[in-house]
Formats: C-alpha cells, structure tokens, sequence
C-alpha cells in the first residue's frame, strides 16, 4: 500500500519509513492478520495476548498527540480495529463464529427450534407458561430439571466444536479437496453453534422464569 501522507510505499498499521505517519491497516485486513496469525482456530492465547499489547503501544492515542491530525486519527481507527480484533479471537466461539463469516457462512440464530428440539422446546415453552401462571412447585422442579440437563448438552456441544478445531487446522488449503473438506467442516461447526445458540436462550429463559417474581 502507499503511505497517506507522501505517497510512499509502507505497510498497513506501521510507521512510513518516509515520513513516519501512521499508516492504517488495509480495508481487507481481517483479525488474524492484524496479529499476524494464520487463520486457524487452535490460537496461542498467551502469544496473542503479547501482540496485542504492543500493537496497543503502538497505536495508543497519547503518543500521537503531536503528530498530524491525520495520524492521530488512524491511531484511534487502528485502536479500534486491534480492541475488536482481540475480543473477538481470545473467545473460542467468537472465533469460529466470526471465521464462519470470513469464509461466506455466518452462523446466525435460528427463529425456530432445530428440528432434533422442536418437540421437546415446545413442551418447555407450555410448561413454563403454565408455571408463570400457577407457579406450580412440581413444574418449578421439571423446569430446574431441563435446565440442567440443557446446560449439560450445551457444554457437550461446546467440547464437541472444540474438537473440530484441530480438524480444522489440519485441512490442507487450496486444493479442491481440501476446499470441500473444509467446506464440510464449516458446515458442522455451524450446526453445532445453531443449537447451541438455541439452547443458550432457552436456558436462559428457563432462568428467568424459575428466579423471577
């Protein structure tokens, strides 16, 4: 790319080495790649803590206070995109999420129940009804019940996608194979985080109701 201020050839999120202004990352540049990361989702915590204190120092406002407007204005911009980039990739979900969304498969969440739950969530969504009318003691258990047994498939579900992101890592790219494998497994990790994204409001409806007033 080249540079803002001189026109000079520099790279995105550096000093120009012409005339030292602030460059910003390019439009294009995704989370792993402001780290400097492959996309992968088996990711070095501790490593990706480390970068992103010293990308924070480097673009942190205060050292640019003196600098042109231009360059005080990409310090905030690259803060911004660096902060995201960090919340986004130090949770696991969050990263296959958001890498579901690079690769053309956002994840979403459902409107209706996945089909393996449609008959069971409907069963809850009566008896939870019933009990915020009658606040029945035998209902109250039933619905402490299913939200254990909920939870319990929720992080089951959580472990399994864990698992996936080893097979994920180890996928060879670009060839046409290796594209429809990793086309597969994106599809999987999306099932997965379509129930788990289900079982998530459930549960937390279920809370609601059993702590409310």
């Amino acid at each position: 790319m080249r540079c803002w201020g001189c026109g000079t050839e520099a790279s995105g999120g550096d000093l120009c080495p012409a005339c030292g202004e602030l460059e910003p990352f390019p439009a294009a540049t995704d989370h792993f790649s402001i780290f400097g990361l492959p996309r992968k989702l088996g990711v070095d915590l501790e490593l990706l803590e480390r970068r992103f204190y010293a990308l924070s120092r480097r673009f942190h406002p205060d050292f640019y206070q003196m600098k042109s407007a231009g360059s005080r204005s990409v310090s905030l911009e690259n803060s911004a995109r660096l902060n995201q980039a960090y919340r986004t990739l130090r949770d696991s979900v969050t990263r296959v999420e958001y890498l579901l969304e690079l690769e053309g498969l956002p994840a979403g969440t459902p409107s209706n129940p996945p089909s393996e739950l449609f008959e069971e969530i409907l069963e809850l969504q009566d008896a939870r009804q019933e009990y915020r009318a009658t606040r029945n003691p035998e209902l109250r258990e039933r619905l402490e019940s299913a939200y254990r047994d909920l939870a319990a498939r929720k992080t089951a579900l959580e472990e399994e996608l864990h698992g996936l992101f080893g097979e994920w890592d180890r996928l060879p790219p670009g060839a046409m194979n290796g594209r429809e494998a990793q086309r597969k497994l994106l599809e999987r990790m999306r099932g997965i985080l379509a129930i788990r994204a289900y079982l998530r409001t459930v549960i937390r409806d279920i809370a609601e109701d059993v702590e409310g007033p």
